[in-house]
């Protein structure tokens, strides 16, 4: 469980707020303020956004649907109860487990799964939480301006994965019909790549394999590909081919 993990969590946290907060402010905006509105029209006024943590904070499960969200066993949690490694909330002497508990059954089942023994998969669930508890604190008494430039720069941090993600999609979407006639993906993807790094340039097939460091023939493959499926245009010369990127919507 590493700090890629932990920096999920915490830009999670630190973005929700901040969306409903938005999400809030935008409803003022259209509907007015009902605290100055006249009784009888609070029910024409719209719907307010739901405030997510605080659903979490009271949610309340028990044994069994909490085992079952966790995808542990009855008798696994019922285990880590009575060992005193799940705090449960007593109601009316019923066992019932709070998102705290639920939080960390999950920690501990996803440690579990990567081969811990129970007493260490305890030890890096609780290890866990306490980096988040002090990176939370950290985030809460820092400056406004330190804070805005921080969701700023996991918001770009979000961008660009989604953008990865995105590029990876299209370069399956282009490969994986090809049935092992084309180069690998990594390979395809490179060339995804230059050419929306220079979108308004025309190349040849050896321009490009100079360019990436790469054999010409598995880039004349790929270049072939690409024509293919309308994500470049090729453009015939008089003693060589050049290539033109097609802007893609998105």
């Amino acid at each position: 469980m590493g700090v890629a993990c932990a920096e999920r969590h915490v830009s999670h946290t630190i973005l929700l707020p901040i969306c409903s907060i938005a999400a809030h402010f935008e409803w003022l905006f259209e509907k007015g303020d009902p605290n100055t509105m006249v009784s009888h029209d609070k029910k024409k006024v719209g719907l307010r956004p739901i405030d997510v943590r605080d659903l979490v904070e009271r949610l309340r499960l028990g044994i069994g649907q909490a085992a079952s969200l966790c995808d542990v066993s009855i008798r696994q949690l019922s285990y880590w109860t009575d060992k005193g490694i799940i705090t449960p909330v007593d109601e009316e002497k019923n066992r019932c487990y709070d998102y705290i508990s639920l939080e960390k059954v999950a920690l501990i089942k996803q440690a579990l799964d990567q081969g811990y023994s129970l007493e260490g998969a305890v030890a890096e669930a609780e290890s866990f939480i306490k980096r988040r508890d002090q990176e939370r604190q950290r985030l809460e008494s820092m400056p406004d301006a330190e804070l805005e430039q921080y969701v700023l720069n996991q918001a770009n941090l979000l961008q660009g994965l989604s953008d990865k993600i995105r590029r990876e999609i299209r370069t399956y979407r282009v490969s994986g019909q090809l049935q092992g006639a084309a180069a690998s993906l990594g390979g395809v993807d490179r060339l995804i790549s230059f050419f929306e790094a220079n979108p308004y340039t025309v190349n040849t097939a050896r321009q490009i394999a100079i360019r990436l460091g790469r054999e010409m023939s598995e880039v004349e493959r790929e270049l072939q590909l690409l024509e293919q499926k309308h994500f470049i245009q090729k453009i015939s010369y008089p003693g060589s081919d050049v290539y033109r990127y097609i802007p893609q919507r998105r």
